[in-house]
């Protein structure tokens, strides 16, 4: 069954047709699944429409069919109730702000949380007491430095060269900016090191693409001075402050953020043949791991709140053709291949390369874009607020 806009499915479901629409989309449950499903806040509450002789008619408020598809669709990446709900938010769906407030400040609760955990351990192994300032700040550096040392898949990849010395400074800075939300004076040549660290460096300041010139054009040392604003306690406190228009008014930018930068990273490091061509290559996948809107929807909101609206209007609608162009380039694979040779034929050598790289991406599915019915076809949003119209 294809997927419907809200608003286009007027019956009530009763609880047999939610079963049976669970059944096929491939996951299908039991009644005591809905009612787990209910009390987590997943799926709105049935209300009794009237009777049947006099057993009462229970129906659930129209669409809920497609809220449940959606839902089971996240469940396949995660079980954690808040970040379902945040997901089925970001989709449209009817979950209170207040919900989704309550959901992102008990997660990022969690990983402050944990991160006064790892910084207590690594006191305790150095011998010294959590308490004390002094021996905090040694084990924040011993963190520091053990994060720095691992390799393979890690939070942070190494992408180009760095000294050891230098990577270890620059994780430190890190946790102590974006982890731990303290004011630094970091020098220039610090902030210079921490970008080429994330890989944002010197890609990120020298690269073009068309007309437009390379997008990191301040001083390094603005990262380290937004920790102020993106730091985990600030955007703890971002969220228990925020307000219902708030979270609404980050909707659409967050979506834009989750569904269409990775997918332009990855169009953009296919065609110039480098994965990190924008020096964002640790965000290419962030639509893959959902879990990443924990961080992402409080940082648009404390952006917000610092006035920086016309910033992230201007990278919302930079990011909006991306989904059609990705379509294009899926459109591509469909092109008979003599059709599609002839047509290449034409264009310069450099310009075949790149074509040729798309369409190896689009057959390898780094193009799919959200693929669940529950990303409501057709949605149409207020662009003030990212709230369905």
């Amino acid at each position: 069954m294809p997927p419907q806009a809200p608003g286009a499915q007027t019956a009530e479901p009763d609880t047999a047709a939610l079963l049976q629409a669970a059944a096929q989309a491939g996951s299908p449950i039991t009644g005591r699944m809905l009612e787990t499903f209910r009390a987590d806040g997943l799926i709105p509450h049935p209300h009794r429409a009237g009777y049947r002789g006099r057993a009462p008619v229970w129906r659930y408020p129209s669409g809920t069919e497609l809220q449940l598809v959606a839902l089971l669709r996240w469940r396949r990446r995660s079980k954690d109730p808040d970040l379902l709900k945040v997901l089925l938010w970001l989709d449209g769906f009817a979950i209170a702000p207040s919900a989704v407030r309550t959901a992102l400040a008990h997660q990022l609760q969690i990983m402050a949380d944990a991160m006064e955990r790892e910084i207590s351990q690594h006191a305790r192994r150095l011998g010294l007491d959590p308490a004390d300032g002094t021996a905090r700040s040694r084990a924040i550096d011993a963190l520091g430095q053990t994060i720095a040392a691992k390799r393979g898949t890690t939070p942070l990849p190494r992408r180009s060269r760095v000294a050891a010395q230098d990577r270890d400074r620059a994780v430190t800075l890190m946790i102590r900016t974006f982890g731990l939300g303290e004011t630094l004076h970091g020098t220039a040549e610090d902030a210079a090191v921490v970008e080429r660290v994330l890989g944002l460096a010197p890609n990120g300041r020298r690269n073009t693409i068309a007309d437009t010139g390379p997008w990191m054009t301040g001083p390094a040392e603005d990262l380290l001075d937004a920790a102020g604003i993106v730091g985990l306690p600030h955007l703890l406190a971002a969220v228990n402050d925020a307000s219902d228009a708030d979270l609404m008014a980050a909707r659409q930018t967050v979506a834009a953020l989750f569904r269409h930068l990775p997918l332009m990273i990855r169009m953009l490091g296919a065609m110039f043949g480098d994965d990190n061509y924008t020096g964002l290559a640790g965000m290419r996948q962030i639509d893959q791991h959902p879990e990443s809107l924990t961080y992402i929807v409080p940082l648009v909101i404390a952006m917000l709140k610092a006035g920086w609206k016309e910033n992230l209007d201007a990278v919302t609608a930079a990011l909006s053709p991306f989904p059609d162009l990705a379509e294009r380039a899926q459109h591509l694979l469909d092109l008979p291949s003599a059709t599609l040779t002839a047509n290449l034929a034409e264009q310069p050598t450099v310009a075949r390369e790149r074509v040729q790289r798309i369409i190896d991406a689009a057959i390898e599915g780094q193009f799919d874009t959200y693929p669940v019915a529950s990303r409501h076809e057709g949605l149409n949003t207020d662009p003030a607020q990212g709230s369905p119209s």
